[in-house]
């Protein structure tokens, strides 16, 4: 029987500056405190009782839990542990990625039910993990536009045709697969702010800037792996940071890492040029 510790903590490799992504099980009940940064959770297991300005807070598995700078609080478990992954974005992120006026207002410590909240929460962090760094920017952003200026997330349907200032930023892709845009020339390209460049973006093409280069880049990739490159050079040529970054991106994409696709491809190819005919 395996028995859980009494308190883990671990601290995710940092990908952006001025942000920390930390995962915990913890049976501690930690004493009125508080953080320089702002702070976004998601509870997975288990539950956190807390303390705050606002009163008595109680948070359950796919709980949003939120603390803003000076906030006092305390923490302590409901049954015996819990467990959760919080990231901590400092003040001078928080106005360079959603603005200075953002920066100054509070998240209010709480418990938030909401699945689509826990979601940006939890896509952060997974890019966080994998060293997205472009990735986490883009999701943090967005993340960070949701809780602190009212209404930022809430985009309409993907609108036809594209913005002038979307097709520059998607001509500028196609231009330079290997080196995909950060958000700061994304909103420069589009003669705007970043949240409203990364709003305006995503809601004429279904996708993030990062996330629609990403896909740009993997079907070039794909069409070179058919043709016969090898993964490594086909790697280093579209940008991605060795072949293993390349083989994740791509596994993620079409469910195969590449030399597997091409085996399978192969396959097929080769099973039909023995049949014959169309």
């Amino acid at each position: 029987m395996t028995t859980l510790p009494a308190h883990r903590a671990a601290l995710l490799p940092p990908c952006l500056p001025g942000v920390e992504v930390v995962s915990l099980v913890s049976a501690r009940t930690f004493p009125r405190h508080a953080h320089d940064e702002f702070g976004l959770g998601v509870i997975r297991a288990g539950g956190h009782a807390s303390w705050s300005g606002c009163g008595a807070v109680e948070a359950g598995p796919g709980d949003v839990i939120a603390v803003s700078p000076e906030e006092m609080h305390d923490g302590a478990p409901v049954g015996e542990r819990r467990s959760w992954d919080i990231v901590y974005v400092d003040v001078p992120m928080v106005a360079r990625l959603a603005g200075p006026e953002a920066a100054r207002r509070e998240i209010g410590f709480g418990a938030c039910r909401s699945v689509d909240l826990a979601s940006s929460t939890q896509t952060v962090m997974r890019a966080i993990a994998a060293g997205e760094a472009g990735e986490a920017e883009e999701a943090l952003t967005d993340l960070l536009a949701r809780v602190l200026s009212p209404g930022a997330g809430d985009d309409p349907a993907v609108s036809a045709p594209p913005s002038a200032a979307t097709l520059r930023v998607r001509e500028r892709i196609a231009d330079r697969p290997d080196v995909p845009p950060g958000l700061d020339e994304v909103a420069a390209l589009m003669g705007m702010g970043r949240t409203g460049a990364l709003r305006r973006f995503r809601r004429e093409t279904g996708a993030t800037p990062h996330a629609y280069a990403m896909q740009h880049r993997l079907r070039l990739a794909r069409r070179a792996l058919a043709s016969g490159e090898g993964a490594a050079d086909v790697a280093a040529a579209l940008g991605f940071a060795d072949q293993a970054h390349l083989t994740r991106a791509f596994a993620r994409q079409f469910g195969l890492p590449p030399v597997r696709w091409r085996a399978g491809r192969a396959k097929i190819v080769q099973d039909e040029g023995m049949r014959g005919g169309p």
